[in-house]
């Protein structure tokens, strides 16, 4: 396949995944395109970013019209993930290629681990939260179109999140993947979100985190036009066609099967960490 097509491909599927999972789209865009494109580490980081902030776009716009997302929740964390996003891409700077490789392999391991153990939603019930989540009105509600139930939900443990979003933000700005694989866990297991809620929320917070990383990368030069331009119109188009396609089917479906994608993304970029070739190129 020419590779323009493949470019194309890859970020219609990298939209497509990254919508539906809350997750952004980078896990799938930088290990194609520095592993099989050859595209070098740092590029393919800022394209991502680039990325991901269509993908967000493209999927919010779903999401906050059906009202899933909760919005006040993700003003709220995508404060806290900006500074984590910056700092990630300030430590990016001063790191090698094979660390930050490395780093991104252990982080697919983790995010892989975390899909594993999503086994079932968790819910808490609206009002149940602490002074913090009832004082700033964080319980929603929306209509769930798999279901056909209006599901009722509250929020709980407000700073353990925020603290796990700055994380999330870090590996935002370090590895151009967006944070939601750490995003979207902290909310369903503990923050007590359903697992709907918590990805839609999830894609509104990467749009504004991945937009501080990617003009910290475009001020460093670390963003290609062509590549970050075919990147972006592929994940864009990719992410309209996930958030609805969410909004109609249970995550479980399709968590299998995205736990073993991480998994072969993970073991590639591990081995490219280990044999030194995911140097700066």
């Amino acid at each position: 396949m020419e590779t323009p097509l493949l470019l194309l491909a890859t970020s219609l599927a990298a939209g497509f995944i990254g919508a539906m999972m809350g997750v952004g789209g980078g896990i799938v865009v930088v290990p194609v395109l520095v592993s099989v494109l050859h595209v070098p580490l740092r590029l393919a980081i800022g394209a991502s970013m680039v990325g991901v902030v269509a993908t967000s776009s493209a999927a919010a716009a779903v999401y906050v019209r059906d009202r899933l997302s909760n919005l006040r929740l993700g003003i709220l964390a995508s404060l806290v993930s900006v500074v984590g996003a910056l700092a990630g891409v300030l430590v990016g700077r001063v790191s090698g290629g094979r660390v930050v490789t490395g780093v991104f392999a252990a982080v697919l391991v983790l995010a892989a681990l975390a899909m594993l153990r999503r086994h079932r939603d968790r819910a808490v019930s609206p009002g149940s939260g602490g002074f913090l989540e009832r004082s700033l009105s964080l319980a929603g509600r929306y209509e769930d179109r798999a279901t056909g139930e209006t599901v009722r939900y509250g929020v709980r443990h407000v700073h353990l999140g925020l603290l796990a979003m700055l994380g999330a933000g870090l590996v935002s700005g370090l590895l151009g993947i967006g944070g939601g694989i750490f995003q979207v866990p902290v909310m369903d297991a503990v923050m007590g979100m359903p697992i709907k809620a918590a990805t839609a929320t999830s894609n509104f917070i990467l749009g504004i985190t991945a937009a501080a990383g990617a003009t910290a990368y475009f001020a460093m030069g670390e963003v290609h036009p062509l590549v970050a331009g075919s990147v972006t119109i592929g994940v864009f188009f990719g992410s309209l066609l996930g958030a609805r396609v969410m909004l109609r089917v249970r995550d479980s479906r399709l968590r299998n099967a995205f736990v073993v994608l991480l998994l072969v993304l993970a073991a590639t970029m591990a081995v490219r960490a280990a044999t030194g070739e995911g140097g700066d190129g």
